[in-house]
């Protein structure tokens, strides 16, 4: 085996020049460079006595801090594979990935100790519990009692570290596995892609559970050895302070809350005279947002596009040069990128086709999916379900998605995976869910019913109270549109066209 330790020793490079620098913020803890790396040595050792070998799954369920960080960065040293789960999953969704993934240890938040118990008692798993009190099981605390680790797993660049969970177009999430290689490229991708330097303040609000927050803005930065400062999901107000307080000069957001930032300064007007750089990433920015960006603050706000299977962005405007509003922007580094038609050949220039990418750190395959695997590579290039075009200059232009996911405020939400269980309440005759744009949330789920004959008149409360207890909140529609038959097609498919067309109208989004 040839052996691979870039991610293992991605620290290595800050904690040797700047060791008694900042690292990480989050709450009202802060450590060094060197507290840090000592930190993620002690869990290390922790896992490997708690019996985490090379190769086992550690789930984490935690919010963005210090505990999601170390245990993430401890499952690398020991070539163990760690398994985020988003912090909005309910007991239904975490058994599903601790099952699937057959975790052998669940780390876990005593804020969500009543999502959790189930799950333990059902699948028997190993767990660890932050911030619980005595008694509630093995303490997060208990992992830092067994000394520092020794030295890191050998590991390969093929090997699996880490599996991230998105919603696919068949309604099942699919996990997405990265290599210890793949890890590092996206990480070293989005430093250059960034500029991130030593001196850099970053602002990550985006949930490090998932890559736009991991692997483009957090790890990338303490790649760089920039000081981070970790929230969860900060609101304007709150980001604004942190901005102002610790002399931030990047921060990237989702572009639902790029507008909830825009429309808080507009307000407020704030001087953020520290802030020089932001990215709206997740959906597509508006022109009128980069206007108002732009008169805000002076300068022009960055966007791209990324996806879970490649780890990072696939295009983004330049950090510095040219950026065309409303584009993608170009390739970014280490990216191939082609615009195909449906036969498999190159679009022209302004030709509409899908997006298909080679990457470095593209996926080495979805968890157990052989199938879904071979659709998502083919011809050596990876597909990523979007449609656009390229210009004369070479700048993506995104045009739609080949596929039906829903984006809401960045999280992919497959209306497959709602409409399944929508179809399991007894008033249920069938659904189809469908997004509707939405000025603050990209797209919101809407969920168009047809009841069964004898649905009593409360059936939409009894079938909101179902799904609230069956998914995770942003995957829950914000309305309901009842309907004594569902529309469909000279095929005999449900026509999801005109039933978009009839909630856009229900919600006046036309």
């Amino acid at each position: 085996m040839s052996r691979y330790d870039a991610l293992q020793q991605l620290l290595l490079a800050p904690l040797k020049a700047t060791p008694e620098k900042v690292a990480l913020r989050a709450g009202m803890q802060a450590l060094s460079y060197a507290e840090l790396c000592d930190f993620i040595q002690k869990v290390a050792q922790g896992l490997c006595s708690t019996g985490i070998a090379k190769g086992d799954r550690v789930a984490w369920y935690l919010p963005n801090g210090i505990e999601a960080t170390c245990v993430t960065l401890a499952c690398y040293q020991i070539g163990a594979v760690a398994v985020p789960l988003n912090y909005r999953y309910v007991t239904e969704e975490v058994d599903d990935v601790v099952a699937r993934t057959e975790a052998s240890l669940l780390v876990y938040s005593a804020d969500r100790t009543d999502v959790v118990q189930p799950v333990l008692l059902a699948r028997g798993v190993s767990s660890v519990v932050v911030g619980g009190e005595p008694g509630q099981g093995r303490a997060f605390d208990a992992l830092l009692t067994d000394g520092m680790l020794g030295q890191c797993t050998p590991v390969s660049a093929d090997d699996p570290a880490l599996i991230l969970f998105t919603s696919g177009s068949t309604g099942h999430p699919k996990g997405v596995v990265h290599s210890q290689a793949g890890v590092f490229q996206a990480i070293d991708q989005s430093r250059r892609l960034f500029d991130f330097q030593a001196t850099d303040v970053v602002l990550v609000g985006k949930a490090i559970s998932h890559a736009g927050g991991l692997q483009t803005q957090m790890l990338p930065a303490l790649l760089a050895g920039s000081e981070v400062l970790l929230a969860a999901k900060p609101t304007p107000a709150q980001a604004v302070e942190m901005i102002a307080e610790y002399g931030v000069t990047e921060y990237g957001m989702l572009a639902s809350d790029l507008l909830d930032f825009i429309e808080y300064l507009e307000q407020s007007q704030h001087d953020l005279p520290s802030l020089t750089n932001a990215i709206g990433s997740g959906d597509s920015v508006p022109a009128d947002l980069h206007h108002r960006f732009r008169d805000l603050l002076g300068w022009e706000v960055m966007e791209g596009s990324g996806m879970t299977e490649v780890g990072c962005y696939y295009s983004a405007n330049p950090r510095y040069g040219k950026r065309k509003w409303g584009s993608l922007g170009v390739p970014t580094p280490g990216t191939k990128l082609r615009i195909i038609k449906d036969d498999g050949s190159d679009c022209e220039v302004d030709q509409h086709g899908e997006i298909v990418v080679q990457m470095p750190s593209a996926t080495i395959g979805y968890w157990h999916d052989p199938t879904a695997t071979q659709d998502l590579f083919r011809d050596g290039w990876l597909h990523t379900g979007d449609l656009g075009y390229q210009d004369a200059d070479g700048y993506v232009w995104f045009v739609g998605r080949k596929k039906l996911m829903i984006i809401r405020r960045g999280s992919n939400i497959a209306p497959a995976e709602v409409e399944n269980v929508l179809d399991e309440h007894p008033a249920v005759h069938a659904s189809i869910v469908v997004g509707v744009s939405d000025p603050h949330d990209g797209q919101v789920p809407v969920a168009c019913v047809a009841l069964v004959d004898e649905a009593a008149d409360d059936s939409e409360a009894a079938i909101r109270d179902f799904l609230q207890q069956h998914l995770a909140a942003y995957k829950n529609p914000v309305d309901y549109l009842f309907l004594a038959e569902l529309p469909r097609t000279g095929t005999g498919k449900f026509d999801r066209h005109k039933l978009q067309t009839m909630a856009q109208e229900r919600l006046g989004r036309v």
